[in-house]
C-alpha cells in the first residue's frame, strides 16, 4: 500500500528567536543550534541544545528550541515535553507558551492549544504570529467567527502578513460554505415568502436579494423556484461563493449532479480558487465514480487550506480508489485536527467497516465517537405505569424513501406494517422526491418532510408526534442523522440496515440484527460470537434474516452463459470501496481453482484508470493475466445493470464487507453467490442472505473454502441451469422475499424494545413538559 502523498500544512506562523547577545560562549551554543536548525541540521543542532540544556540560564531557551525541532519534523510527541519544560521554568515568556500552542495543536489537543495560544496574546498582546495560530485553533473547530476577528486583527497590525491574509481568505470561504448548508428551525410563512418576492420584483439586480429569496424557497420546499432564484443571483454576481454552493447543493439535492458540477467548475474558472468548491466538486465526481479527477480536486483543495474537511474529503476519494489504509489515516488526521468534533468521525467509522475484520476495532472507534457526544437531555416518555398503547407511535427516518438500495429492504415493511397496533411515521431527510417516495408516502400514516431541519427542529417535531420507537435508517451514511438521535428524540431508538454494526450514539438503545450476524454464541474457537458489547446498540436479535428484499425490476433471465462460452464466468457488482486486497486473493484463489475462468466486475469507479490498474496488477502478481477480467463502470440503467448479471455464472462475494443488496440482485438475477463469513457485522451479511434461502453450502468459513466452494459449483454447469430456471420461484417462497412474515418479526422486536425500556426508565419514568 502506497504511503499517504505529503501535502502543504495550513499557513501557521514561525516567531523569530529572539535573542541577546552575549560575551560568553553558553549562548553561541543557542545561535549556532538555531542556524543549524534553519539549515535542517537537527541532528547536530540537537547536540548543540543538548549541551545547553546543562546550562541553568540556558536551559529554557535550549528546551524551547529542542521543541521547535521536534515540530518542525513532524514529531509533536517528542515537542510537547520540551515546550513543557520551557515554559515552567519561564512561563512569562510568550514565544514559550506560542510553541507549546503549537505542539498541543498538532497533537489535536486544541482545548490546551487555544488556552496555550491566550497565554501567549496575554503575555504579549501585539503577537500577530499567535493571533494567526490562535484562528487556525478556532477554525478547526469551526468557530469561524472568531477566526477571522484574530486574522484582521493580526492584519491591523501587519498589513501584509502573508499567513494571516491566506488564513483569513481560507475562514470567509469556510464561513461562506457553512452558510450554505446551514440548517434551518422552521419553514417560512407564505407572508414572509410574498415579502420577500415584492422586494425582488423592486429591485431585479440586487444579488443579494436574489440569493436570500432563493435561500426561503429553498426552506419552504419549493426547490425549483429557490434554483430559479440562486441562477439569477451568480448572472448578477458570478463571485458570489456562498451562492455557488447553495446552487450546486440545490441541483445535487433534486438529483442533477451533472449541472450540479458544470456549476462548481464554471466558477472555479471564473474566480480564484476557492477550497470548498473545489471540495464540493471532489465530492460530486467520487459519488459519480470519476476518482482521478475528483483526487486532483481533493489534493488542490487540501494544499490550499489543510483543515479538517479537505482532509475528510481526500479521505473520502481515497476510499473509492482501493487505498483504505492512506483513506484511513486522513480521516483520522481529519478527526484530530477537528478537535475530534463528532460530526467528522462518520467517513473513518465506515472505512473501517471496508477494512476491519475484527470487530473489537471497529467497535473501539465507535465507542470513541460516544465518548465525544454529549449527553442526551431527558428524553420524552409515556407516564410511568402506562401500558402499550393500542398503536404504537414508530417514526422512521431516513433520505432514502427514493430508488436506493435500502427502499428494496424497507417498502414491504413499511407496507406490511399491522395498522391496528401500529402507527407508521416517515421522516423523509432528504429533497429529492421520486415515485418510489410516492409509494411510501401512500403507506405512511404521517409523511414529515424534513429536509434542511436542524436536528434540534427535528427533534422538536418528533417530540410533539409522540413519537414511541424512533428507528434510524441511515447511520453514518448519506443524510445522516447520528446527531439528532443523540439528543434523545423518543422514548426508544432503534438502529436498523442503513448502516452496518453499532451506531456509537449513547441514546441509540438497540439495533435490529439476525441470529446470522450475532448468533449469542461463538461459531468457532476463534470466533467472537456477538459484536463487542456496549451499553447502548444492543443487539434485538430477529430469528429469521434482518433482510427481506423486494425487487422493482423484472429484468429477464437469460440461461447461464457457461453453455454458450464453455468457460465459467465469475462477477461482483459492489461498491469498489469493498474491493480489498483480501477481497482479490479469494477471487484471484477462486479462479485459480476453476481454469479458463473469468471474472467481470462492475462498480462506479471501476473503469477509472488507477482502480483498473491496481486490481489487473494484483490479479497478475496471482496467476490472473489481464484477459481473463472485464472491467465495467456503473450503469445508471436499473433494468441495464440487472441484464447484466446474465453475462455471469457465479457471483463472487466481498469480505469482509460483504454484499447485502447486490447479493438479493444476484440471486434474483438467478446467479448463485459464494460468501465468506468472518467475524464483522458486515462479514456476516452474506450468511444471512444465504441462510434466509436455504443455501448455506453457499457459505465459507475460510479462504480455502472459498475457493473450494466456488470450483465445487463452478464443476456442475447442470446445477447452475436447474437453479436459474427456478430461482425466482425458490426465492418467492423464501424467507427472504417473505414481506409479511418480516414485518410481524419486526414489529416483535419493536414490541420487546419498547418493553425492555419500560422496565429500565420505569423508576425515573416522567413525561416531558409540551
Amino acid at each position: 500500500m502506497a504511503k499517504p502523498r505529503k501535502t502543504a500544512r495550513p499557513v501557521a506562523p514561525l516567531a523569530p528567536l529572539r535573542l541577546q547577545a552575549r560575551p560568553s560562549v553558553g549562548p553561541m551554543l543557542l545561535v549556532e543550534a538555531q542556524q543549524l536548525l534553519v539549515a535542517g541540521e537537527h541532528d547536530k543542532a540537537g547536540r548543540l541544545l543538548q549541551m545547553a540544556l546543562g546550562h541553568a540560564d540556558l536551559n529554557p531557551e535550549a528546551s524551547n528550541l529542542l521543541a521547535i525541532s521536534a515540530l518542525m519534523r513532524e514529531q509533536a510527541a517528542d515537542a510537547l515535553p520540551h515546550a513543557r519544560q520551557a515554559v515552567a521554568a519561564r512561563p512569562g515568556d510568550a514565544r514559550y507558551q506560542f510553541t507549546l500552542g503549537r505542539a498541543l495543536k498538532a497533537l489535536g489537543d486544541l482545548a490546551a492549544a487555544e488556552a496555550a495560544y491566550r497565554q501567549a496574546l496575554a503575555l504579549a498582546p501585539s503577537y500577530v504570529e499567535a493571533m494567526v495560530s490562535l484562528g487556525i485553533v478556532l477554525k478547526n473547530q469551526e468557530r469561524i467567527d472568531e477566526a477571522i476577528d484574530l486574522y484582521e486583527a493580526a492584519l491591523r497590525l501587519q498589513p501584509r502578513m502573508v499567513s494571516a491574509f491566506a488564513n483569513l481568505s481560507n475562514a470567509l470561504a469556510l464561513r461562506a460554505e457553512k452558510k450554505a448548508a446551514e440548517t434551518f428551525d422552521e419553514r417560512p410563512d407564505e407572508d414572509s415568502l410574498d415579502a420577500v418576492g415584492r422586494a425582488v420584483a423592486l429591485d431585479v439586480k440586487n444579488a443579494t436579494l436574489h440569493r436570500n429569496y432563493g435561500v426561503l424557497l429553498e426552506r419552504a420546499g419549493r426547490h425549483r423556484e429557490a434554483l430559479a432564484a440562486y441562477t439569477e443571483t451568480l448572472t448578477l454576481d458570478p463571485t458570489d461563493l456562498e451562492c455557488c454552493l447553495r446552487l450546486g447543493a440545490a441541483l445535487t439535492g433534486i438529483g442533477d449532479t451533472r449541472l450540479a458540477r458544470e456549476t462548481y467548475k464554471k466558477w472555479l474558472e471564473a474566480n480564484p480558487p476557492q477550497a470548498p468548491v473545489m471540495r464540493a466538486l471532489a465530492w460530486l465526481l467520487t459519488r459519480d465514480g470519476e476518482v482521478d479527477v475528483a483526487l486532483d480536486w481533493s489534493e488542490k483543495a487540501l494544499a490550499l487550506d489543510r483543515d479538517a474537511n479537505a482532509l475528510l474529503s481526500l479521505g473520502s476519494t481515497l476510499m473509492q480508489m482501493r487505498r483504505l489504509e492512506e483513506s484511513l489515516a486522513h480521516c483520522r488526521e481529519g478527526i484530530e485536527m477537528s478537535g475530534r468534533r463528532p460530526d467528522a468521525y462518520s467517513s473513518l467509522l465506515l472505512g473501517m467497516n471496508y477494512l476491519h475484520e475484527d470487530p473489537r476495532a471497529i467497535a473501539d472507534a465507535h465507542a470513541e465517537l460516544a465518548s465525544r457526544l454529549p449527553a442526551a437531555p431527558e428524553r420524552p416518555q409515556r407516564p410511568a405505569g402506562e401500558s402499550r398503547p393500542a398503536r404504537l407511535r414508530v417514526g422512521y427516518v431516513s433520505g432514502d424513501f427514493v430508488r436506493h438500495s435500502v427502499s428494496f429492504f424497507t417498502a414491504g415493511l413499511i407496507e406490511r406494517h399491522d395498522k391496528e397496533r401500529f402507527e407508521v411515521f416517515c421522516y423523509h431527510t432528504n429533497p429529492r422526491v421520486d415515485p418510489v417516495t410516492e409509494r411510501f408516502k401512500a403507506c405512511a400514516d404521517r409523511w414529515v418532510a424534513c429536509d434542511g431541519l436542524s436536528d434540534d427542529a427535528l427533534r422538536r417535531r418528533i417530540v410533539a408526534d409522540e413519537i414511541d420507537v424512533l428507528v434510524d435508517l441511515s447511520g453514518h451514511t448519506a443524510h445522516t442523522r447520528f446527531l439528532m438521535f443523540a439528543k434523545g428524540a423518543a422514548p426508544v431508538q432503534v438502529a436498523y440496515l442503513g448502516y452496518p454494526t453499532i451506531s456509537g450514539v449513547p441514546a441509540m438503545d438497540f439495533r435490529i440484527t439476525d441470529t446470522a450476524i450475532d448468533p449469542g454464541q461463538p461459531l468457532n474457537p476463534d470466533d467472537p460470537g456477538d459484536q463487542p458489547a456496549l451499553p447502548h446498540d444492543r443487539p434485538l436479535r430477529l430469528t429469521r434474516s434482518m433482510f427481506c428484499y423486494r425487487p422493482d425490476t423484472p429484468t429477464p433471465l437469460a440461461p447461464p452463459p457457461v453453455l454458450a462460452r464453455g468457460h465459467i464466468t465469475f462477477g461482483s457488482f459492489n461498491n469498489i470501496a469493498k474491493v480489498t486486497d483480501h477481497t482479490l486473493a479469494l477471487w484471484a484463489a477462486a479462479m485459480n481453482a476453476v481454469p479458463g475462468s473469468r471474472l467481470l466486475l462492475k462498480a462506479t469507479a471501476m473503469a477509472q484508470a488507477s482502480n483498473s490498474a491496481s486490481i489487473v496488477d494484483f490479479m497478475a502478481e496471482r496467476g490472473i493475466h489481464a484477459d481473463r477480467l472485464q472491467l465495467v463502470a456503473w450503469m445508471a440503467d436499473k433494468n441495464g445493470h440487472l441484464d447484466l448479471y446474465n453475462q455471469i455464472d457465479i457471483a463472487l462475494d466481498t469480505f469482509p464487507y460483504n454484499g447485502a443488496t447486490t447479493t438479493c440482485e444476484a440471486l434474483w438475477m438467478g446467479v448463485p453467490v459464494i460468501s465468506r463469513r468472518g467475524a464483522t457485522h458486515t462479514s456476516r451479511m452474506g450468511a444471512s442472505v444465504l441462510g434466509a434461502i436455504g443455501r448455506p453450502d453457499w457459505l465459507a468459513d475460510s479462504d480455502e473454502a472459498f475457493a473450494c466452494a466456488a470450483a465445487r459449483l463452478a464443476a456442475d454447469t447442470q446445477e447452475l441451469a436447474v437453479w436459474r430456471a427456478g430461482s425466482r420461484q425458490l426465492l418467492q417462497s423464501s424467507e427472504l422475499f417473505d414481506a409479511i412474515g418480516f414485518a410481524r418479526a419486526f414489529e416483535a422486536a419493536l414490541d420487546e424494545a419498547w418493553a425492555r425500556r419500560r422496565v429500565e426508565v420505569a423508576p425515573s419514568a416522567q413525561a416531558e413538559p409540551a
